[in-house]
């Protein structure tokens, strides 16, 4: 029997889906970005806006409203090819997600998750949205409090949305080839800077550091590690031809050397680790797909050092090395953090505690004990389960395995303890995807068991 609520569910999403509805509330949204675009590029110096942009902004969104309602996918990899594009704020990627959010939540593209199936990661998420609004509250609203709360809230929305469409091996493709087309776009052009090649945008930063499309090289090499690491698990993983094999290669390792280029130190920590932690988990199911690895991280090696060699940055590297007199007043600034995550139960609320290089100091010493434990609480809910899954030979999708996704979130941590990464598009993706992933792997155990019990209903009911 066909339960009547799910009946008109189906006739109502039937209904929607094509319809008129989506499209008015996604021009809406348009408009009201394009208004925002226009404000805050007067705003800019030496920009001269047209007020005709005021029309043409929402004719181009009501075009992508059309491509998100036919084909939504379309609009999600749009989207995430744009996510190394961040030199201004709100960045193209932004204003795309919320389009890419409401249509997907009007049109039943999204899938909520399970309140029930992990409640850790429920539980540090909500922990940060009080531990947020808490300290807010408690120390008062001003300008930079209240925008720094919003980016806050934005990264979570951002990670929940993840969830809800990379729910599936073909979404999470999808997302993946997004990702990926970013950073070698970020990747390709840096290189090229720095052998001399001109370009109309500057994305090589005091003649020596990578930066690409973004502001900061600390963000922007991180930011390339996480596509090289996918990019390399997709070779050894999947079965392919030798032309294609080789062309994924070639980009995984120009973006590893984009990432050594940004000079950043804990990108270079970052990369190691996950390199490391990553051969370990190979080497556990399969030494010979562990020794390949071993073979593409010596390459990238020598790739690099030649590159820093006709670039004749070795002795900028030897200096970069060392510890830096700037190196000594952030440690500085990371112990007063500490103190005051002490002796301000609440924290000092957002925007708080600017250049505290740290997320776990920022966050201590900005929301207190409480967005402390809700962010490890958040952590541990990822990377216990993943674990578990890197250490279990079917721990893998079509598009990814718990062993790199464990690997790439560890480098991340890892180099978060010496740069504030709380508005890290790319590492709220990454906890994500990891999200998706434990939630794929237990829809595949809970399959078997729907099955066997509707078997045994159909037993039942077919008996005398």
């Amino acid at each position: 029997m066909i339960d009547g609520r799910e009946n008109g569910r189906v006739h109502l999403q039937a209904m929607i889906r094509p319809g008129f509805y989506p499209a008015l509330i996604g021009l809406t949204v348009c408009v009201l970005i394009s208004i925002t675009l226009v404000v805050i590029a007067r705003q800019l110096p030496d920009v001269d806006l047209p007020g005709t942009m005021l029309l043409a902004i929402p004719a181009v969104g009501l075009m992508m409203v059309l491509i998100g309602v036919l084909k939504y996918d379309s609009l999600v990899l749009t989207a995430f090819c744009l996510i190394g594009f961040v030199r201004f704020e709100p960045a193209p990627f932004d204003l795309l997600l919320v389009l890419i959010l409401v249509i997907g939540l009007v049109t039943g593209q999204l899938t909520p998750p399970n309140f029930k199936r992990s409640p850790l990661i429920w539980l540090g998420l909500w922990g940060l949205v009080v531990a947020n609004l808490l300290s807010t509250l408690a120390n008062g609203v001003n300008s930079a409090s209240f925008r720094f709360l919003m980016i806050t809230l934005y990264v979570l929305v951002l990670f929940m949305f993840v969830r809800m469409y990379a729910i599936n091996p073909q979404a999470m493709r999808w997302l993946l080839i997004g990702y990926t087309i970013a950073a070698i776009s970020n990747a390709i052009p840096v290189v090229l800077g720095f052998f001399g090649v001109s370009l109309p945008i500057l994305v090589v930063a005091w003649s020596t550091r990578g930066v690409g499309f973004f502001k900061d090289a600390n963000v922007f090499g991180p930011f390339l590690a996480v596509g090289a690491f996918w990019l390399v698990d997709w070779v050894i993983h999947q079965p392919k031809q030798r032309s294609e094999y080789a062309l994924l290669l070639v980009a995984a390792l120009v973006m590893g050397i984009g990432a050594m280029l940004s000079l950043s130190r804990g990108a270079w920590i970052n990369m190691f680790l996950c390199g490391c932690l990553y051969l370990m988990f190979l080497l556990h199911h399969s030494p010979k797909k562990g020794l390949f690895l071993i073979a593409i991280g010596l390459l990238l090696i020598l790739a690099a050092l030649a590159v820093f060699q006709s670039l004749g940055l070795n002795d900028v590297i030897v200096a970069h090395s060392h510890l830096q007199d700037y190196d000594r007043l952030r440690f500085n600034i990371q112990r007063e953090g500490l103190i005051t995550g002490f002796t301000s139960p609440l924290g000092v609320g957002p925007a708080g505690w600017p250049n505290a290089h740290s997320l776990y100091v920022k966050t201590f010493a900005e929301q207190g004990f409480l967005g402390l434990v809700a962010l490890c609480i958040l952590i541990g809910g990822l990377v216990f389960p993943l674990a578990k899954q890197a250490l279990n030979k079917r721990g893998k999708t079509n598009m990814i395995t718990a062993g790199v996704l464990l690997a790439i979130i560890a480098g991340q941590l890892v180099n978060s303890l010496v740069i504030d990464s709380i508005h890290w598009r790319h590492l709220w993706v990454v906890f994500g995807l990891a999200w998706a992933y434990l939630d794929m792997q237990e829809e595949k155990k809970e399959e078997p068991v729907a099955t066997s019990k509707v078997e045994q209903s159909g037993i039942i009911g077919c008996q005398p």
